[in-house]
């Protein structure tokens, strides 16, 4: 059976006067918690556990330790013969002996579990380049609950979620940037059903609308334009980059530029993809590899991530470089410079994209373009066969044939690559013969 007992907190204070504590011991189980009762500690009896008459107000004192005696013993005895454990049991003192702290804990739990604390725990548990697109989300929730809407978990419903997507849209009509928060949110509330901090799922009956996007792929004609168009000098690395992630079948560019030395393993790359983590090797063709060497760096694959830290700084930098390919005006001598993008658009992913495009395009089958762009593995199957990376070694060398040197299966078929026989131009001189002379 669970025993109590009052003792006297052992920390010595610069006033001489110690806190009354309770001592809670049940199988093993053992607990304390002050009375918010001060006495001096040569007018306390141990074995009555009271105060002797010397302490000032010792009567209101000794009330005060019977009634706390008396609550606990009734807590104890309604607990008897039920097998509880000591957690329960001393749950249920402090709330009969310390309703105050029971109400304040009450809240400090219920404050802590609202959405937003909830989403902001949620929020660390992500991996960086996710955890960028979760703090976004929180922000538009900390503004919209800031708006008199409620942060109570158990009270949003799809009433709160549609009046959510309508606070979304006055800043970003684009129904797709909407689902990508609305899809945070509805993994928010999943986690706090794992933790069980709510039993409330409003997703249930709410629908998250998304449309098509176009497609992010350049055609040939326009890829090859983009390639070799004459660019200013800042602008090189930058190209080179999206040209790189290219003949590496579109690797993304967070995988690219994580990789390190230890990453190339005799000609091939070998790395964990960022975004599912499963391991994926490639082999690095002789274009690829002298962009690889011209940029080589110590602690990366790549120097441009030696003296940085966000890899994220340097995606949007990419992009601005990118859609700026094309013709420029300035006007007036140092006068700001006007741009006529190939592709205005243009973004580090396009490169995925377009090589499965042109992979497409050259009957190389579906299932190769998947294990070159890292999908699958997620069914049984895939766990036992491993996919011939031969063929997608292959589909890679096409890809790169073609869209650099017009080739297919080795022989020269784009009229752009074949080279004109400047005799066969060479018109024949007008006027009459020359007579032979005997």
């Amino acid at each position: 059976m669970a025993k109590i007992k009052f003792i006297l907190d052992k920390q010595v204070r610069k006033d001489g006067i110690n806190m009354v504590m309770l001592s809670f011991i049940h199988k093993g189980f053992r607990k304390q918690a002050t009375l918010g009762i001060k006495v001096h500690p040569e007018n306390w009896d141990a074995e009555t556990c009271l105060v002797t008459p010397n302490e000032k107000n010792h009567r209101h004192i000794n009330q005060r330790l019977q009634f706390f005696r008396s609550a606990s013993e009734g807590v104890i005895l309604r607990h008897y013969g039920l097998n509880s454990d000591g957690a329960t049991i001393f749950a249920d003192l402090e709330a009969v002996l310390f309703p105050e702290r029971a109400e304040e804990k009450q809240e400090e739990v219920k404050a802590a579990n609202t959405l937003l604390e909830v989403a902001r725990r949620c929020t660390e548990l992500k991996k960086p380049s996710t955890r960028l697109t979760y703090e976004r989300t929180v922000k538009h929730i900390e503004t919209f609950i800031s708006k008199g809407n409620t942060d109570v978990l158990d009270e949003i419903n799809k009433s709160w979620l549609t009046a959510f997507d309508n606070y979304l849209a006055e800043s970003n009509p684009s129904t797709n940037a909407r689902a990508l928060h609305l899809r945070n949110l509805r993994s928010i509330f999943n986690y706090a059903i794992d933790e069980e901090l709510t039993t409330n799922y409003p997703f249930r009956r709410f629908k998250i609308k998304t449309v098509k996007t176009e497609k992010r792929s350049l055609s040939l004609e326009t890829l090859r334009k983009i390639l070799n168009y004459p660019v200013e000098e800042w602008q090189v690395a930058y190209r080179d980059m999206f040209r790189l992630s290219f003949m590496l079948m579109g690797i993304n560019f967070v995988d690219m530029l994580s990789l390190t030395p230890e990453s190339m393993r005799d000609g091939r790359i070998v790395f964990n993809r960022h975004k599912t983590a499963r391991l994926y090797s490639m082999k690095v063709e002789p274009e690829a590899m002298t962009l690889i060497e011209k940029y080589a760096g110590e602690s990366h694959l790549l120097s441009i991530m030696d003296s940085r830290k966000d890899y994220l700084q340097y995606i949007r930098q990419t992009n601005n470089a990118l859609r700026k390919i094309g013709d420029c005006e300035r006007k007036g001598l140092g006068g700001k410079k006007t741009h006529h993008a190939i592709c205005p658009d243009l973004s580090t992913y396009w490169a995925r994209h377009t090589w499965a495009t042109i992979a497409a395009s050259l009957d190389i089958p579906k299932e190769t373009i998947a294990a070159a762009l890292g999908h699958g593995g997620n069914t049984v199957t895939d766990i036992y066969i491993d996919f011939d990376r031969r063929k997608v070694d292959e589909a890679n060398r096409k890809v790169i044939d073609w869209v650099f040197y017009g080739k297919k299966d080795g022989v020269v078929v784009d009229p752009a690559f074949i080279p004109k026989d400047k005799n066969a131009e060479k018109k024949p001189k007008r006027g009459r013969p020359k007579k032979n002379v005997a």
